[in-house]
């Protein structure tokens, strides 16, 4: 008997989850009046979800590497206490000072207005945005060191509100972090799998720092414009044949097709070489696999940390001096395409359909491809 109630226990919570999740993408409609909250639909993210209820925002995050349970569940409220029958971590928001590991949420709490937020970064060499690095220099932001190993005394000086690192699956030094007592919001948007759900996930930090409104316009007008953007490319009949990165230690790491830069290629009006590998992260591939591709390819797109020139990035691989296409560079170290692109995905698209089909004549403000002869 004992089992069987313990099974419908089971049954009864995973279908509540199940529920909540999918009225998160508009499947499902939550009256405002119902005590549970009236749901902010998502248009695109998949693995957060948020609720408003009448004095506080349910923050659902569900996890990405096990897709059928709640990784982490919070409680945004103003007034510092839990409201009655709420589970989940208590947020007490507009956060005032927090550490923040990275510097792509660096760039979005500054676009959003937010910036002196920022209490502590960790790897500071990597941030190149000068508000950052100007205040490390005189002593207002605190440099927290690797993002992967912070320094705990420093945070213990610094007694944030909150700590913002990325998530990442079974990462050892959460364990650390946690018995500091100091909440912990992971972030996570990167496992999403388009270049819109990624940016989506604005609408969740707004709402930490007092900027949920300004966050939800400002992913209003890129979703608008990626939409746009992506309409007229992909209208375009001829589409080139695409290959990117480059080889490393004997084998070659490429886009999947689900994965947010394959998406982007296809939406850029492209025809990507790897868009038949299934997966929304990288796959390996030997470099003769993608040899057989990548000589029939038209363009070559490498992201690279570091400037080189055509011949110093071929002469690495034996073979690489077959492929023909037109190779472009996007410096990483240089460009800021890995803090700016996440939750702006319309400018490294509007590069790319530059790039790819400039008999549009679509100019982009942004250049994080320079081509390589």
């Amino acid at each position: 008997m004992e089992t069987k109630k313990t099974s419908v226990l089971n049954t009864l919570i995973f279908l509540t989850v199940t529920l909540m999740m999918t009225a998160c993408h508009g499947k499902t409609s939550m009256p405002a009046e119902r005590a549970e909250g009236d749901t902010i639909v998502m248009r695109h993210a998949r693995n957060l979800c948020l609720i408003q209820h009448a004095d506080y925002t349910e923050a659902v995050i569900r996890n990405p590497w096990d897709t059928t349970q709640v990784l982490s569940r919070y409680i945004l409220t103003e007034k510092g206490t839990r409201p009655n029958e709420a589970e989940g971590t208590l947020l007490k928001v507009p956060f005032r000072k927090a550490a923040v590991f990275t510097g792509v949420h660096c760039a979005l709490l500054q676009e959003l207005g937010c910036e002196g937020a920022i209490g502590g970064v960790c790897e500071v060499k990597y941030i190149g945005i000068p508000y950052i690095q100007k205040g490390v220099e005189e002593g207002r932001i605190a440099d927290l060191g690797n993002g992967m190993a912070p320094n705990m005394e420093s945070i213990m000086d610094l007694q944030p509100d909150v700590l913002m690192p990325s998530l990442f699956e079974n990462n050892s030094g959460y364990g650390r972090l946690e018995r500091l007592g100091i909440p912990i919001v992971g972030c996570a948007e990167y496992m999403e799998t388009s270049p819109l759900a990624q940016a989506e996930w604005m609408r969740f930090y707004g709402r930490l720092f007092g900027k949920g409104t300004a966050a939800d316009s400002l992913f209003a007008c890129i979703e608008k414009e990626y939409t746009t953007l992506k309409e007229t490319a992909m209208a375009v009949s001829e589409k080139p044949l695409v290959i990117s990165e480059l080889p490393q230690s004997g084998k070659w790491f490429v886009a999947a097709g689900q994965s947010t830069s394959g998406q982007l290629y296809r939406d850029a009006g492209a025809d990507y070489a790897f868009s038949h590998i299934e997966g929304s992260g990288s796959v390996a591939l030997s470099v003769e696999e993608v040899l057989e591709k990548a000589i029939h390819a038209d363009l070559w797109m490498v992201k690279r940390y570091g400037a080189a020139t055509r011949a110093q990035l071929t002469s690495e691989q034996p073979g690489l001096n077959r492929i023909a296409a037109r190779m472009w560079l996007c410096d990483t170290q240089t460009s800021r395409y890995f803090e700016e692109t996440p939750f702006h995905p319309e400018w490294v698209l509007k590069n790319l359909i530059q790039i790819f089909h400039p008999e549009l004549g679509i100019e982009s403000e942004k250049k994080y491809f320079c081509p390589l002869e």
